[in-house]
């Protein structure tokens, strides 16, 4: 290390000290360009620990700011820093990889998604095998952002992979299935194979059950009536629909809304006419009370009410990057 690299490097740790003690008073305005400094002084000094912390505090900053897109640079830094420091395969530059797979997901960068899944794919096949759990949920995470790409065929295969490597460890009825089930589910129903995409839903439904999953069967439920009415099998779908609804297991109120007008929609298409007018009173009572929600909130600075989902609320919930945990 040269004279100019220390002194650089201590710079840097100064900084990040100044930085992290205005983040902590909260003084946002005041911490951000320190912060950048030591990010500056860090790259001066070509130490990636330097580099890995400063890049870390800026990215902690940035993300509680909502500024995902500015984040995703220091991130990035943060775990090249974690590559050098410790390899492709070191246990902090798996856990930063992760971070930057679920915020490139958020951004829809499709391509840089794909990449950094197949690296964490090959890093995880090298430390723990090839029929490994954490290499299944490495398959589905990869076969998440295939979807995000809306490559359902090519997202299948992964999907079957990861099924047979959890079945080989655990077995055909053991309710971790349910993950790539329902990716399997997902591309079946896009590539127009509704009876593989029924079938894996149910089977999913039936493993999640059995253990007391009520969440996740929520969200199955939720598939298999987007799902029914595709095929517009109203009755199955109005029936499900209400038993979820009675459930009342909702994720926000936007989503209670749009069950209800659901419901009033299917009621509509089985000609039950006088059903679906209390559907739609429901609703638009429902639809009044969240808007006055956001208006007060918007009013105490709370910001905007919470909407629903752009994509199926039970596909939100059983869909994207798959990381090892105990709540699997």
């Amino acid at each position: 290390m040269t004279p100019a690299s220390l002194l650089a490097a201590r710079r840097c740790d100064r900084l990040v000290r100044e930085g992290s003690a205005r983040y902590l008073r909260l003084d946002i305005e005041g911490a951000e360009p320190l912060l950048r400094a030591a990010l500056a002084e860090a790259e001066r000094s070509g130490r990636p620990r330097a580099i890995a912390r400063a890049a870390q505090s800026l990215y902690y900053l940035l993300r509680r700011e909502g500024r995902h897109a500015e984040s995703a640079e220091a991130l990035e830094r943060t775990v090249d820093a974690h590559r050098r420091l410790g390899g492709v395969d070191g246990r902090w530059t798996a856990e930063w990889r992760n971070e930057l797979i679920g915020l490139y997901g958020r951004l829809g960068r499709g391509r840089d998604l794909e990449a950094l899944c197949r690296e964490r794919l090959e890093s995880d096949v090298r430390r723990h095998g090839g029929r490994s759990l954490e290499a299944a949920w490495a398959l589905l995470t990869l076969a998440w952002a295939l979807r995000c790409a809306c490559r359902w065929d090519e997202s299948a295969r992964p999907c079957r992979d990861a099924l047979s490597m959890i079945e080989g460890v655990h077995d055909r009825d053991h309710p971790r299935t349910g993950w790539a089930l329902t990716g399997l589910a997902l591309a079946a129903e896009q590539t127009g194979d509704l009876a593989e995409a029924e079938a894996a839903l149910c089977r999913a439904r039936a493993n999640w059950s059995r253990v007391g999953h009520a969440d996740r069967v929520a969200a199955i439920d939720e598939l298999l009536i987007d799902l029914y009415m595709r095929q517009e099998r109203h009755r199955e779908a109005l029936e499900l629909s209400t038993t979820l609804f009675a459930a009342g297991r909702c994720p926000n109120d936007e989503r209670r809304v749009c069950r209800v007008e659901r419901q009033a929609a299917l009621a509509r298409a089985l000609g039950r006419t006088g059903e679906a007018e209390r559907w739609d009173g429901l609703a638009t009572e429902l639809r009044a009370a969240v808007e006055l929600r956001g208006h007060e909130r918007e009013r105490m600075g709370d910001g905007a009410p919470e909407t629903p989902a752009a994509t199926s609320c039970g596909a939100a919930r059983l869909t994207g990057p798959i990381f090892p945990s105990p709540l699997l």
